[in-house]
């Protein structure tokens, strides 16, 4: 159900806390809270200044005010980091995923499971504060407060195999990637998903470790019972740690 803007509560208050910013390397306080409609034209200021400063467009997919607008009123759930009432960083889960846009899909999933899926939408974190893994404890948040809602059975997402901090951010989740394919704007994209109700293990006791960019062998690792669960990075650039399903 909707809620007017007039309806809006008061946010709720996650985490306070001090971050150090780039540009003038001072401690400064911040609040993580959840956001709401009224946020929507920050949020839409942050994914501009994002885009703007971002080395690769392929590594973000940016989304339509209309869109971030449902998950603000009720379709989803997204939480924020302001510094001194400015949005610095964002994240955003949305519920109830339309078919035609469900990543489940990606996987076979059967149509009943499809309902039972939550996908992560969107995440932005400002230049100014790169580097303190806010990718990372954002979604943290949107994930275990999906976990105790309990509404949904999966957590889907896509990221870029050249993204690092975003591959790190969904393997650290507990999501595994799942297929490697063209997505968006034929750009290419791991599927990683997560089993909130029954975690799909690994034997990560024998991993094989693969290039980030050797498209044909993760894909055959994928094809042959692999998930990949982690990564890290060397004199040849990242790997991406992939164990069989047990």
């Amino acid at each position: 159900m909707k809620t007017s803007l007039a309806e809006v509560i008061e946010p709720e208050v996650i985490e306070q806390g001090y971050l150090i910013t780039r540009s003038d390397l001072k401690r400064h306080p911040y609040v993580i809270r959840s956001l709401d409609i009224r946020d929507l034209t920050a949020v839409m200021l942050l994914q501009r200044n994002v885009l703007v400063n971002m080395s690769n467009r392929e590594y973000c997919v940016p989304i339509l005010a209309e869109e971030i607008a449902l998950m603000l009123e009720g379709d989803g759930d997204s939480v924020g980091l302001f510094i001194q009432d400015q949005l610095y960083a964002a994240c955003f889960l949305l519920f109830k995923v339309p078919n035609e846009n469900n990543m489940a899909r990606e996987l076979n999933f059967k149509d009943e499971e499809l309902s039972l899926v939550s996908q992560l939408e969107l995440s932005l974190v400002d230049f100014e504060m790169q580097g303190h893994k806010l990718q990372q404890k954002l979604a943290g948040i949107l994930v275990q407060r999906a976990e105790r809602r309990k509404n949904s059975k999966y957590i889907f997402t896509t990221v870029s195999p050249y993204n690092y901090p975003s591959i790190q951010t969904v393997t650290a989740l507990g999501l595994q990637i799942a297929k490697l394919s063209k997505l968006y704007y034929d750009w290419d994209r791991y599927t990683v998903y997560k089993d909130l109700s029954q975690p799909i293990r690994l034997d990560i006791a024998n991993p094989i470790n693969v290039s980030n960019t050797a498209f044909v062998d993760q894909i055959q690792l994928l094809s042959n019972g692999y998930r990949g669960f982690s990564q890290f990075k060397d004199k040849d650039g990242i790997k991406i740690m992939f164990a069989r399903v047990l």
